[in-house]
């Protein structure tokens, strides 16, 4: 929202904007209630989103935490856990420009810590598992976020 404003500014430096360059501003008013709404429901139900979504993966593969001899569970908890509270953040500001820059910067550590495959599947799952906490209209304004936090983090 912030970023599509500051185009906006920019586009229509020294007139007044039309009706077409501010239809995000009304799309966004009318989803707003929608959105907190979300946003409460994925804030509330934090602890059981990561939960259920840790032990998906671990059914999926057993030692999807452990990187030889080392066990990273916390390490990924707190990574899904900053994932998910910045796409829930996201949601309520409905400003994809920052969250793509977020992504592509954490990109670069799950490729340094080759965790491509790990990310896949968290970010697979974690939209599955959102959505379940969600009306069909709520879970609508979330998946593009969710969809892209899978596509940046996770697709080869």
């Amino acid at each position: 929202m912030i970023s599509q404003l500051a185009r906006l500014t920019v586009k229509a430096e020294g007139r007044y904007a039309t009706s077409e360059e501010l239809q995000f501003l009304k799309d966004y008013i009318q989803s707003f209630e929608q959105r907190i709404n979300a946003y409460q429901k994925i804030q509330a139900a934090e602890a059981e989103i990561l939960s259920e979504v840790e032990v998906k993966m671990l059914a999926a593969d057993p030692n999807i935490f452990h990187k030889g001899n080392r066990d990273v569970t916390a390490i990924c908890q707190r990574d899904r856990t900053h994932v998910l509270r910045k796409s829930a953040a996201v949601l309520l500001s409905n400003d994809r420009d920052h969250l793509q820059n977020f992504l592509l910067w954490y990109q670069t550590i799950v490729n340094v810590f080759q965790d491509k495959k790990a990310a896949g599947l968290c970010y697979q799952i974690m939209q599955k598992v959102v959505k379940q906490h969600l009306t069909l209209q709520e879970a609508a304004l979330i998946s593009p976020i969710l969809e892209l936090n899978h596509v940046i983090l996770g697709k080869s």
